[in-house]
């Protein structure tokens, strides 16, 4: 009878791919480091979001929102950040009626960080999502297609902005 023997290679690269990791500097972006920064979650929770216009703009807030405070608006602000958010739609898939059945809805969001009481931004940055909806014969069904697109764009949005936020707020220079 013979033992089956497991091959432990897989095991050996992935804890030799940590040792690389951590030999060029690499450190967790939510976890607890050393004094020289890196644990961005409290310096998310000290950002006031300021009001977006329209209805994407109060999902793409209420999605920041809960990745950068979960608890709610903080208490005691170090930061602003301004997001001037923009909507494009463009017809995909015409068909020989010279109608469209497709349509790619594109959300840019340019946004600014200033800490409390200086004009200039200490950060800034931009995120673009593409999502795409069909336009059907019902139009109360176009419109909910619509509407999850701009929903699922504003998801996207705000993990990216959040994410570009925590990189910069976690380096030792920047929060």
């Amino acid at each position: 009878m013979a033992i089956p023997v497991r091959n432990t290679g897989w095991a050996a690269l992935a804890f030799a791919g940590l040792l690389a990791l951590s030999a060029c500097g690499w450190q967790p972006l939510y976890g607890k480091v050393d004094s020289t920064g890196g644990n961005a979650a409290p310096q998310l929770a000290t950002v006031h979001i300021l009001p977006i216009a329209d209805r994407t703009g109060q999902n793409l807030y209420n999605e920041l929102r809960d990745r950068m405070n979960p608890s709610g608006s903080p208490s005691n602000p170090h930061y602003d950040l301004v997001i001037n958010l923009q909507e494009r739609s463009t017809q995909l898939l015409i068909l020989q009626d010279q109608t469209a059945s497709r349509t790619d809805l594109t959300l840019t969001a340019t946004f600014q960080l200033y800490q409390r009481g200086n004009a200039k931004p200490v950060f800034q940055g931009s995120s673009r999502a593409t999502t795409s909806y069909d336009l059907l014969d019902d139009e109360f069904a176009t419109i909910q297609s619509t509407n999850d697109a701009r929903r699922r764009g504003a998801l996207t949005l705000a993990d990216d902005i959040a994410t570009q936020l925590a990189v910069f707020l976690s380096q030792p220079s920047g929060g």
